[in-house]
């Protein structure tokens, strides 16, 4: 082989070191953007603020009023009744003649609801009619009598005997006939009676007997109701009653409608199955609640008490039957959430009359109360 001559595997050689090359400079070319990349992330993050850990919940509130007493509605039941209420019947008794009024009908004072038979009444009246005028005869024939003694007495030829016979004869025929008039008077009680007469004006409730039934004295005929006075008997706990005054009006609800009454009087004593004082309203007739209805005496009361309203929403229960309220107050400058126990005194729809250790100028925390936990700091959002 010459000595110029180049080996066959020479340009094989000079590839290999070519792609080595360009291998090497891709690799550090990729190396290089990794660090760039990774440096660039470095500086944006110390670029950004890091976040401030636990930072204060915004929560609304309002400010606590402490009152000395608070009212509620006191409801009280009984019912409406006539105020005066009879069983009507004959004080003697006898065939039913007449029954004169139904179920319903209005009746006034002393109009006739039922009549008895009179006929043998009125037949005894008239044997005793006849027996005072052969009384009457007896009588005119003693006087007539005594007045020939009396004559004879002047002239000095009457008996003792015969003159005393016609005195004291004559006296008792006056006193017969005084006896049977008596017993006349008593069957026109009877036969007046024999007609049944309402003692005031009211409604029939209801009949019980039909003409032709034979009744003993006593026997019910007819109900009457008085509608023209209605009242309302109603038991009421002893503070209610110690507040009511005679003669003072008050409201009442019947089937949904207002019904005004005035207090007529109130027992002295208490009931020992109710624990209650029976009290006796007036209420005026033109009302058009039937009889037998319940009736509420709405009555508002003031109970003296040393509190405060919430929401019932507000309110959590505790230990031992107490609750508790969240309420904020200043502490070194922040809002700090602090928990208060509570009492419940009244409950009235959604709010609640409550006592508590909570002091005047506490603020009541109204939402949020799950997000937040007693000596957290918050941020007041609005304040009622």
């Amino acid at each position: 082989m010459a000595k110029d001559q180049v080996p066959d595997n020479a340009p094989r050689a000079q590839g290999r070191v070519l792609k080595w090359i360009l291998m090497s400079g891709t690799a550090l070319t990729f190396v290089g953007l990794m660090v760039a990349g990774t440096a660039a992330l470095h500086m944006r993050a110390n670029a950004e603020v890091p976040p401030q850990a636990n930072p204060p919940v915004s929560v609304n509130t309002k400010a606590l009023i402490l009152a000395d007493s608070y009212e509620i509605t006191e409801r009280f039941a009984g019912r409406l009744e006539p105020a005066r209420q009879t069983q009507l019947s004959f004080e003697r008794g006898g065939l039913v003649r007449q029954v004169l009024v139904e179920e319903g009908d209005e009746v006034a004072k002393g109009d006739v609801v039922a009549a008895l038979d009179t006929v043998k009444l009125k037949a005894e009246r008239q044997t005793l009619k006849a027996q005072i005028g052969e009384l009457i005869a007896r009588r005119d024939l003693a006087a007539a009598t005594l007045k020939r003694q009396e004559e004879l007495n002047k002239k000095g030829w009457r008996s003792a005997q015969n003159y005393d016979e016609a005195r004291f004869s004559l006296k008792e025929i006056d006193a017969s006939l005084s006896r049977v008039e008596a017993a006349i008077a008593s069957l026109d009680v009877d036969i007046e009676k024999s007609q049944l007469r309402a003692p005031f004006a009211g409604t029939i409730a209801s009949r019980t007997t039909d003409e032709g039934a034979v009744v003993a004295s006593g026997s019910n005929i007819v109900e009457l109701l008085e509608t023209a006075q209605r009242q309302v008997r109603i038991g009421v706990s002893v503070e209610a009653a110690a507040a009511l005054k005679v003669g003072q009006s008050y409201k009442f609800q019947a089937s949904g409608r207002i019904v005004s009454g005035t207090l007529v009087a109130k027992r002295p004593d208490l009931d020992p199955r109710t624990r209650t004082v029976s009290v006796l309203f007036s209420v005026a007739p033109q009302s058009s609640v039937p009889f037998g209805e319940i009736v509420e005496l709405v009555l508002p009361r003031t109970v003296s008490a040393r509190g405060t309203w919430l929401p019932i929403s507000a309110l959590t229960e505790g230990r031992k039957g107490l609750w508790s309220v969240l309420t904020v107050t200043d502490r070194d400058g922040a809002s700090v959430v602090e928990r208060e126990a509570a009492e419940i005194l009244h409950i009235e729809g959604d709010k609640a009359f409550v006592r508590g250790t909570f002091s005047v100028g506490a603020r009541l925390l109204l939402d949020g109360i799950n997000r937040v936990t007693p000596g957290q700091k918050v941020v007041l959002a609005s304040e009622g």
